[in-house]
């Protein structure tokens, strides 16, 4: 099943206006409100019109499904905090130390990741499609980019003894690291997806709910990795 839908995002508008027999009064043969003194009708003032909007279903969808994954990484994070709460010497003697300097690259790498996505929003929602397509696309190639890096990052733990079963610094750092890693190459593939239907013109200024939520499951990716990074490399 794809994560994402085209349903059109336009707010309905509905609007109820005097005259048009919806508003409660009666229509006489004349086309004028009757009820009452002809002479009051005259003096009544015509209530502004009601506009119902809406929201569309698979983007306030989108928003639970984030807001669950969030309450997850907070467990997760605290975890992460009481293991290291209870380690006088944190990560334990032996281990090797987190590369800073790779991580806080491919920490700029994604937070740029998160303003073309940005933009990319911004330029549909002008018209400017081909803008649109390219920010999309650099999106997606950042994200890989940042996929890799953090291979790199682990192949290079691993080798020198951070391994998940070494004992509860690399479990909880896999755990916690893994499942960002893990949300980001979900997000990565929901992009492609994105990406190949903008190539064939699905996504118009009108119609890109398509890109709406899978900008948003993009931005959250991107938002709740500083945290990270400060809670797991800095703190």
């Amino acid at each position: 099943m794809s994560l994402i839908s085209d349903a059109p995002t336009e707010v309905q508008n509905i609007k109820i206006s005097p005259g048009s027999g919806l508003d409660g009064g009666n229509v006489g043969d004349d086309g004028d409100h009757g009820g009452g003194d002809g002479g009051e009708n005259d003096d009544r003032i015509d209530p502004a019109p009601v506009v119902l909007s809406s929201i569309s279903s698979n983007v306030l969808g989108m928003l639970i499904f984030i807001a669950s994954e969030l309450v997850l990484f907070l467990v997760l994070i605290i975890v992460f905090s009481l293991a290291r709460a209870g380690h006088s010497e944190w990560p334990p003697m032996g281990q090797p130390r987190l590369p800073l300097l790779i991580s806080s690259i491919n920490t700029f790498i994604l937070m740029i990741s998160g303003l073309t996505m940005f933009q990319a929003w911004r330029y549909i929602r002008d018209g400017y499609i081909c803008a649109f397509q390219r920010q999309v696309f650099i999106t997606t190639v950042l994200g890989i980019v940042f996929l890799m890096f953090q291979g790199f990052e682990w192949f290079n733990l691993i080798r020198f003894g951070l391994k998940v079963t070494a004992n509860l610094y690399g479990a909880t750092f896999y755990v916690l690291i893994g499942m960002h890693a893990l949300h980001v190459f979900i997000a990565v593939q929901v992009l492609i997806f994105v990406w190949r239907k903008a190539l064939r013109g699905a996504y118009t200024k009108r119609d890109h709910s398509g890109l709406i939520m899978g900008g948003l499951f993009w931005e959250f990716v991107v938002l709740i990795w500083p945290i990270l990074f400060i809670v797991v490399y800095l703190a």
